[in-house]
C-alpha cells in the first residue's frame, strides 16, 4: 500500500498535527506500507525540519501563519487581516499540491492534514483522499469533507465532527512511545541553574495564541509570590515569544522563567524527567500529545479543562483540571501538588500506567491501515 501524506507545515514546525503524521507514518511503515510526503517550504529559507525518514517533495509557498498569529492578539481589524493572510497562503499551497499530485503515480491513497481542499484532486485523478483533522474544521469545509473517502479525527471535537460534518468520522487517538518517554537521568536542572531546593514547572509546546502563555505566566507569578523557590521552563518556539518575554518582565519574574527554544523530540524525556509538574494552559486542545508524553514520564499534570484534555486527565486522580481563565485555581492546583510529594508521586505513577494501557501508536496505525484497506477494496 502506497500512501502520500500532504502536510504543509511539517518542514516548518512540529505541532500536534505534524507530530501525529510523523509518528503514524513511522508505524505504518513498520506495518509494510510505503509512505511519502508532500511538504511546504518557505520561499526564501531553508527547510527548518527536513524529513529524513521518508521520501518528501517540497513545494514552495509563502508562509504567513507566524504573522497572522501575531495579529491574532491585536485589535479586531488586524485580526481580520491575519485570518485572510492565513487563508491566502494555505489555499495557495493546496492548489500547488493538487497540480503536483495530478502528475504523479507513486501513490494509491492521499491523506491530507487539515487541508480539506485537497479533495479537489478527486475530480482530476481517481484516487481516494482521506482528511485528517488536527482540530475543529471551519463550517465552510462541510461540503468538501462530505466528499472525502474517510475523515479521521481525535480528542474532544470528534463528536462535533460527527454531528456537523461526517457521521462516520473515525476516531484515531495519538499515541506515545513509552520506551522513549520514560523517567531518565538528566542534567537539565544543572544546565539551566535550577537549584536542588527549587521546584520546576514545565511547559512544552509552540508559543502561539492558542497556548495562552500569558495566563500561564500570570499564574506562575502568583505561585512565586507565595513560594519564592519555583521556576518555569518553557520549551518551544513561536511567534509570540517576544510577547511572553514582555509579560515576564512586566510581572517581575525574570529569575523564575527560562525559555529554552526548540528541543529535539528525542531529548524531551530529559526535560520531562527533570520537572516536578507539567503545566498547560491552552484555550483549546483536541488531544494533547505533550500531555501524554509528560504522563509517560510520570509527571502530575495541571491543565485547563478544554477540548479533549478531560479525556486524558481526571481531576484529582492523575492531575488537576482548571477552568480556562481561572488564574487563582490554576495557582492553587500547582501549590497543592508542590506541597504534597506523595500525591505528586501517586499521580505520576498512575499516569505512566494509563499511557501503557490506552495510548499506542502501533494500535492507532493498525486502525488507520484498516481504514485504508476498506477504501481500497
Amino acid at each position: 500500500m502506497r500512501i502520500k501524506f500532504v502536510n504543509r507545515c511539517i518542514g516548518m514546525f512540529r505541532g500536534g498535527g505534524e507530530q501525529f503524521d510523523l509518528n503514524i507514518a513511522r508505524e505504518l511503515q513498520k506495518l509494510g506500507c510505503e509512505v511519502s510526503f508532500v511538504v511546504g517550504r518557505s520561499l526564501f529559507r531553508k527547510v527548518k525540519h527536513p524529513l529524513t525518514e521518508f521520501p518528501a517533495d517540497y513545494l514552495s509557498s509563502p508562509y504567513l501563519r507566524g504573522l497572522s498569529q501575531k495579529l491574532e492578539v491585536m485589535p479586531f481589524p488586524l485580526r481580520q487581516i491575519g485570518y485572510r493572510l492565513y487563508n491566502f497562503d494555505t489555499s495557495g499551497f493546496s492548489e500547488k499540491a493538487i497540480r503536483f499530485l495530478a502528475k504523479r503515480n507513486d501513490y494509491e491513497i492521499v491523506q491530507s492534514c487539515g487541508l480539506s481542499s485537497i479533495i479537489k484532486l478527486k475530480k482530476i485523478k481517481k484516487v481516494p483522499v482521506v482528511i485528517s483533522l488536527p482540530g475543529p474544521p471551519p463550517i465552510r469545509d462541510k461540503k468538501l469533507l462530505q466528499q472525502a473517502d474517510a475523515v479521521i479525527a481525535n480528542g474532544g471535537f470528534v463528536s462535533e465532527v460527527r454531528k456537523n460534518f461526517r457521521k462516520d468520522a473515525t476516531c484515531i487517538l495519538p499515541g506515545v512511545d513509552p520506551n522513549l518517554f520514560k523517567p531518565v537521568k538528566n542534567d537539565i536542572r544543572e544546565k539551566y541553574l535550577v537549584r536542588n531546593n527549587e521546584k520546576l514547572l514545565l511547559f512544552v509546546g509552540r508559543l502561539v495564541p492558542l497556548k495562552n502563555l500569558v495566563f500561564l505566566i500570570k499564574a506562575l507569578a502568583q505561585v512565586v509570590w507565595e513560594r519564592k523557590r519555583v521556576k518555569l521552563l518553557i520549551v518551544g518556539e513561536g511567534p509570540l515569544e517576544k510577547q511572553a518575554l514582555l509579560w515576564v518582565r512586566k510581572l517581575k519574574v525574570e529569575g523564575h522563567v527560562i525559555f529554552t527554544g526548540r528541543v529535539p523530540n528525542e531529548e524531551l524525556p530529559q526535560y520531562y524527567s527533570a520537572a516536578d509538574i507539567f503545566v498547560i494552559s491552552s484555550y483549546y486542545e483536541s488531544f494533547s500529545i505533550v500531555i501524554s508524553e509528560a504522563m509517560s514520564c510520570e509527571l502530575p499534570i495541571v491543565a485547563t479543562r478544554v477540548g479533549g484534555i478531560p479525556m486524558q486527565i481526571r481531576d484529582g486522580e492523575n492531575g488537576f483540571l482548571v477552568e480556562s481563565g481561572d488564574i487563582k485555581q490554576f495557582k492553587k492546583a500547582i501549590i497543592t501538588i508542590l506541597d504534597n510529594e506523595s500525591l505528586a508521586k501517586e499521580m505520576g505513577e498512575r499516569n505512566r500506567e494509563l499511557v501503557k494501557k490506552k495510548y499506542s501508536w502501533t494500535t492507532s496505525a493498525q486502525k488507520l491501515k484498516e481504514v485504508y484497506e476498506s477504501i481500497l477494496k
